[in-house]
């Protein structure tokens, strides 16, 4: 009760011992009592009741018969108790004739009871006992009123509703003695002050409008009244209903789990099998859009969830600093900058499209787990429905005109079904009335029926009750629960990774090795990534692999140790993906698929598999790009084509999944740098999280810049960038021309930055993965002004691309110091045709020093 009422004032200690008395003077009373001496218990408090009541002097009289409690009418006054002799209190200071209040207690049952014909103001709880004063019999629920309201406006809203019923002579008087309504709620809480009223309350909200309608509220929408108690019993048994009970739940009725078991029931996933169109839906969702549309739609929500967002987040930037200059945390604080004041803040290009819409990607990862396979029996579609078949009818040999009689022989005893026309009836007979022939047929003279199941008609498919997992590699369409899906129904997919997926598909379920769950950590397989270059002809595979004696939820007894297989089945699978060429597989694609890749000169036939990685993680999540792979077939890397350079390509390294996509996407980059750089020999270009080097080495190739500097956090992505520097003409030894460092970016930033030559201009490049950059890169970025350019390739436009932008655009503090940036252009590039992801190249330019004066002063940049 303390903590119930402390801090709050005596009006909320008031209420809260008003709700609470009956079960702190009832239900506490008997934890451990028997049914009678709960009998005799109740009964001894309900008669304290009335001789508590009696004591009030000339105010109550009692009749011997019936133990009726009567207030006088003529000194209906407030009576109250000092609670703490459980009695409880009236108010009645209303003076209404029909707020009489009668108490009728009778004495020997389990629980008081309340007289049916009797005007109390007392209410039942859902166990049977009463509340005298909870009032809830005078309260009315007033759903659909507006949902932002302050306490006023619920004033002047009940009051408006009174006005024109009250003004009536004719009409009953009504009285508001209380509201209330939650924030954010449409609803209010009103309290009359007699229980008479409640009724006609209602009906004037739901009949007092125009022409008989319900009252509206400000917008026009109808408003609806309902009584509370009706509202809160039924909520009560609703509960109870869920629960099976009409009490609380206590300690004994959890089970092991501690009473979670409920709550996973309620969020369990029902599991379905998706069609081909749903698994499209789930995994590229704007494939039913033609291309054009998908664009727009891009288009949108790059300006929606991107540049508008920016622009919100600059604001709230400098209202901060606004709100520290009140308090004098800060000297001063800038006004708002115009650019960002503008109507267009930021100018959104069209996207660009790819210029390969399906089969475009040249990275596939597949996850192995469990495919979903429906049983047989329940694939069958009942279409017509039959009479059920008495016990002596016979099925002659050869089955009927329905259909044809399938035998099975179980435990001695041969079953037969008879499969129908979409009816499904199985007959069961002893073994000594089946007769084998020489060739292992059953022969059946006549097949006594005991069992015959039907199924009712239905015109749409019904999904199945009975699956069978089947060890598979693909996506998970819906959650692990949901099982794996091919990649072969996937537009996007290209043909030779479905190619690679049939030869998985066919590994899996006959392997010793179980697949990986992600839930209970326990198994081996777990992912498949594959890489492939139409280009040069050379296709990479990774298997990721939990340890052979068992993942991490391994338990321990020698049933998860696959130890004396593993090896084995390893070799058995390079042997199966090293067969010869990749076979085509055949494909299912909705109507107006295009394969864009057989109108040009790359076609994915004739592809080999030329290096094969095994990967070993114990991990329950997915491992670092430098994690240790074991080579185990074929070349070490893999080669690639873009424009005009080679490239190489590890298993852990970065590559852009769209090779052609990624030729327009640099292209892009390039026209950016070339737009400021005037003298391209002494230009250096900082290519933050360079991955292989892509971008640094194809703007050396093509002449926009003469030094190139790369920071990336991946060790073999660094080392492919050394060897990529050799294969196209820039020697490692040559200092002067590239250096690529691995290591993360905010480490070692601030010093590469303090040891490059002075008066050298510098563009920018940052492509960082969906994390985004590091604070410590952005203030590096920031502190050092002689950038001028930054051109950011981002693939997370709406979210991280978003934070960094507003830290890099925002007034200089003492984190984030340095003249600030202004977005000139921001260009989306459609990398992934089909799904909802784009990739976005928005350039920013370094705030002048006469822009920043005109804001910040000459003096104040800190």
């Amino acid at each position: 009760s303390y903590h119930a009422w402390h801090g709050h004032g005596e009006r909320s200690w008031r209420s809260f011992f008003v709700r609470n008395i009956e079960s702190l003077s009832v239900e506490t009373n008997y934890p451990r009592m028997s049914t009678a001496e709960k009998t005799a218990n109740d009964g001894a408090e309900a008669a304290a009741v009335v001789a508590a009541t009696t004591a009030v002097e000339g105010n109550v009289t009692r009749t011997a018969a019936t133990d009726d409690v009567v207030m006088d009418d003529s000194k209906k006054e407030e009576v109250k108790s000092d609670g703490n002799d459980g009695t409880t209190e009236v108010n009645n200071a209303n003076g209404n004739d029909a707020a009489n209040v009668a108490s009728k207690v009778e004495v020997g049952d389990d629980k008081p009871k309340v007289d049916k014909n009797d005007t109390t103001t007392t209410t039942t709880n859902t166990n049977g006992t009463e509340r005298p004063f909870d009032h809830t019999s005078r309260k009315v629920v007033v759903h659909n009123v507006l949902k932002y309201i302050h306490a006023k406006g619920i004033a002047k809203l009940t009051t408006s509703w009174l006005e024109s019923h009250n003004a009536n002579p004719a009409n009953p008087k009504l009285e508001i003695t209380k509201t209330k309504k939650p924030p954010k709620d449409n609803w209010v809480k009103i309290t009359l002050a007699d229980e008479s009223m409640v009724n006609v309350f209602i009906e004037l909200i739901n009949t007092g409008g125009e022409g008989g309608e319900a009252m509206v509220n400000g917008r026009g929408k109808p408003l609806f009244a309902k009584r509370a108690d009706e509202m809160f019993t039924k909520e009560a048994n609703d509960r109870d209903d869920r629960d099976g009970r009409d009490g609380k739940r206590g300690r004994d009725d959890r089970d092991n789990n501690g009473g979670r078991d409920d709550k996973n029931k309620r969020f369990k996933q029902e599991i379905t099998i998706l069609s081909n169109d749903e698994v499209r839906d789930k995994i590229t969702p704007l494939w039913r859009m033609p291309y054009e549309e998908q664009l727009d739609t891009k288009a949108r929500e790059m300006v929606n969830k991107c540049a508008k967002k920016i622009v919100k987040e600059i604001k709230g930037k400098f209202r901060i600093l606004e709100r520290e200059a009140k308090r004098g945390q800060r000297k001063s604080f800038p006004k708002l900058y115009d650019w960002v004041d503008q109507k267009r803040s930021i100018e959104m290009e069209q996207p660009v499209p790819s210029p390969q819409t399906y089969e475009y990607r040249n990275k596939c990862e597949y996850t192995v787990g469990y495919r979903l396979i429906a049983q047989e029996a329940e694939k069958n579609q009942v279409e017509n429905v039959v009479e059920k078949k008495t016990e002596g009818d016979v099925v002659e040999e050869g089955g009927d005109e329905t259909g044809d009689v399938a035998m099975k022989e179980e435990d001695g005893d041969v079953k037969a079904e008879v499969a129908t026309d979409g009816i499904k009836v199985e007959e069961t007979t002893v073994g000594k009335d089946a007769e084998k022939t020489e060739d292992g047929d059953v022969k059946v003279e006549g097949v006594k029926v005991e069992e015959v199941k039907v199924e009712e008609a239905t015109t749409e498919p019904t999904q199945p009750t009975n699956y069978k997992k089947v060890p598979a590699a693909g996506f998970l369409a819906q959650g692990w629960a949901g099982g794996v899906y091919p990649p072969h129904t996937l537009q996007n997919m290209p043909s030779w990774s479905c190619s690679i997926a049939d030869i998985f598909n066919d590994f899996l379920p006959t392997s010793a090795v179980p697949p990986y769950d992600t839930k209970a950590h326990r198994g081996v397989w777990r992912t498949v990534t594959l890489r492939c270059s139409l280009r040069t002809r050379e296709c990479m595979v990774i298997v990721l692999h939990a340890p052979a004696k068992g993942g991490a939820g391994a338990l321990g007894d020698g049933s998860d140790d696959y130890t004396n297989v593993f090896e084995g089945e390893k070799k058995r699978l390079v042997e199966l993906l090293t067969e010869g060429v990749i076979p085509v597989t055949k494909r299912e694609f909705p109507e107006g698929h295009v394969d864009n890749a057989k109108l040009s000169e790359e076609s994915d036939e004739g592809i080999k598999v030329t290096s094969i990685f095994f990967q070993e993680y114990e991990g329950l999540s997915q491992p670092a790009p430098d994690h240790p792979v074991q080579h185990a077939y074929g070349k070490k890397s893999l080669e690639e084509k873009l424009g005009k350079c080679t490239f190489q390509i590890s298993p852990g390294a970065f590559f852009q999944t769209n090779t052609r996509g990624a030729e327009v996407l640099y292209n892009i980059v390039l026209d950016r740098i070339k737009e400021v750089t005037t003298n391209p020999e002494q230009t250096l270009l900082l290519d933050v999280c360079c991955g292989t080097g892509t971008i640094g080495l194809t703007c050396l190739k093509e002449g926009v810049v003469g030094r190139l500097v790369g920071v990336d956090i991946s060790k073999p992505a660094i080392e492919d960038a050394k060897i990529n520097a050799e294969k196209n003409g820039y020697t490692e030894k040559d200092d002067k021309t590239t250096k690529f460092i691995a290591s993360p970016a905010e480490k070692v930033l601030p010093d590469t930055m303090k040891g490059l030559p002075r008066n050298v201009p510098i563009v920018a490049v940052v492509d960082p993965a969906r994390d985004g950059l590091h604070g410590v890169v952005i203030r590096t970025l920031r502190a050092n002004e002689k950038i001028q350019r930054l051109v950011y390739v981002s693939c997370n436009p709406t979210a991280t691309l978003v934070r960094d932008a507003a830290m890099l655009c925002s007034p200089p503090t003492k984190k984030y110091p340095g003249r600030p940036f202004k977005p000139t252009k921001a260009q989306p590039v459609d990398m992934f045709p089909l799904t909802k992801h784009c990739e976005m190249v928005m350039t920013f330019d370094r705030m002048s020093e006469e822009e920043y004066e005109k804001y910040h002063g000459k003096e104040d940049k800190s």
